[in-house]
């Protein structure tokens, strides 16, 4: 990784004709990252073609297919593809571990219940061995291809201010040992870069010889400034032509992270972004989706009801349900029912704080409670009511909405879609606990609220049913 800071003095049309002259100076900072996706899911599929045929030479086709199926879904969950050149060899082992069970577990649940499409399981389990040692054999190949600068992305991060600084800076750190649970590739240095002088002075005709001479596949857009936006824009357009990508920052930050960048947002943005889309048919839909997964969880857990309930009056005195005002859809108030997990008078004294990962407020039982999220059973009921989804940001207080829509723009954004039992800021981060935990968890809520389908409610909830069986997870 280099970087170099660039004088740019040219004069360039613009798109209008109108010429920019002047000096510009413009700093340029290159990056490289691991991109083995096409060659990874090129090679997976071709793995898992073979074993289909085995298993259709064994007359095994349909149990293979469930198998395999759930054993791909689970590999995507857990995005093994990046996962091989980007984490350590025992992040790796761990993760392709927990996808192999996943899938196995769920293709064997299936053909359990529904036991007319296992023909011949005992074969289509023998073609799971070669489908599942794809990411094991895979991975030292494409390291040393990656080593070698093949299967690697090229990029430059141009913009003054410290939203060209700070992209720099999350990619440079991005790695898989951070508080935050992130799955994304970590940066590759490669010494050697002409890049590495030092005050090299250019102008945009030069910016296009850097572009050739360090074979750059990206360019990624971080200039705050109009009028050099302008003026990059209009010497891009050739090479953008002949196949360089150029992205916004935002954009890229989003597709990279999986979640939407807060400090760059403008008001602009949600005008010109695609996605945060609400058809008649798909809130349809999630509201059939809402009501059954409530149904379905109030009755699978109906015998564990009322043995939590003698369980949290025999520890302490008070109510067994907790009740709480917090804010829902488009601001509006409710009242959320959970599990009495804390003392009856654990706000009496300091007020209002913080929930913690162990909090000294809570019980023994509310502690074993929430570890296994537990207490937040009776929030079944607030999805019946329509107050609640099953998916989506974990409704706040209105004390806390008040206070961090004064310290974080756009925070009421969230509210444009119902609340959620579970999220995906629940599934992707730790506790909140500071505004800073907050701004992290609205990334993701935005993120939610701008891509949601029905898809991702899926993905999110097998997600959570992974972190509540290994007493894991956050709120």
């Amino acid at each position: 990784m280099h970087m170099v800071t660039s004088t740019i003095k040219d004069t360039v049309r613009t798109e209008a004709g109108a010429p920019m002259t002047g000096k510009t100076l413009l700093r340029v900072r290159s990056i490289s990252m691991p991109s083995p996706r096409g060659v990874f899911l090129a090679a997976e599929l071709l793995l898992m073609s073979a074993a289909m045929l085995a298993a259709l030479w064994n007359r095994a086709i349909f149990g293979a297919s469930i198998l395999i199926g759930c054993c791909a879904i689970a590999a995507c969950l857990k995005a093994l593809d990046r996962s091989i050149v980007g984490s350590s060899k025992a992040r790796f082992r761990r993760d392709l571990a927990e996808a192999l069970c996943w899938g196995a577990g769920a293709g064997i649940l299936i053909l359990h219940v529904f036991p007319m499409l296992g023909s011949g399981t005992e074969a289509a389990l023998a073609g799971l061995p070669p489908a599942a040692l794809l990411p094991v054999v895979l991975r030292p190949v494409l390291r040393q291809l990656t080593v070698r600068k093949r299967f690697v992305e090229s990029m430059l991060i141009v913009g003054n201010g410290k939203l060209a600084e700070k992209l720099h800076r999350v990619l440079a750190t991005t790695n898989n040992s951070a508080p935050e649970p992130q799955r994304t590739s970590g940066v590759l240095r490669f010494p050697g870069s002409s890049l590495a002088e030092s005050g090299c002075v250019t102008d945009f005709s030069q910016l296009l010889d850097i572009l050739r001479r360090e074979r750059i596949s990206r360019v990624i857009l971080a200039e705050e400034d109009t009028q050099s936006r302008a003026g990059l824009a209009a010497t891009l357009v050739a090479p953008r032509l002949d196949g360089l990508l150029v992205n916004d920052a935002v954009d890229y930050y989003e597709r990279f992270f999986g979640k939407i960048w807060i400090d760059a947002l403008t008001a602009e943005w949600f005008l010109d972004t695609a996605g945060f889309k609400r058809s008649r048919i798909g809130i349809f839909v999630k509201r059939c989706f809402d009501l059954l997964s409530a149904v379905l969880l109030l009755v699978l857990t109906a015998p564990l009801l009322p043995l939590i309930a003698i369980a949290i009056k025999l520890e302490s005195a008070g109510p067994v349900l907790f009740r709480q005002v917090r804010v829902g859809q488009n601001g509006k108030t409710f009242v959320i029912y959970k599990f009495r997990s804390m003392r009856q008078d654990a706000e009496s004294h300091a007020g209002p704080a913080w929930a913690k990962e162990r909090d000294e407020r809570a019980t023994h039982i509310g502690g074993l409670l929430r570890r296994l999220h537990l207490d937040e059973i009776p929030q079944a009921v607030n999805v019946l009511r329509g107050e609640m989804s099953f998916v989506g940001p974990r409704p706040e207080r209105p004390y806390f909405v008040d206070r961090l829509a004064q310290e974080i723009p756009y925070y009421n954004f969230r509210h444009c879609v119902k609340p959620g039992i579970t999220g995906l800021a629940q599934v992707k981060y730790r506790y909140g606990a500071s505004v800073e935990d907050a701004v992290e968890k609205l990334q993701y809520d935005l993120y939610y609220a701008k891509h949601w389908s029905c898809l991702s409610d899926v993905g999110i909830l097998l997600e959570t049913l992974g972190l509540v069986l290994s007493g894991k997870g956050s709120r």
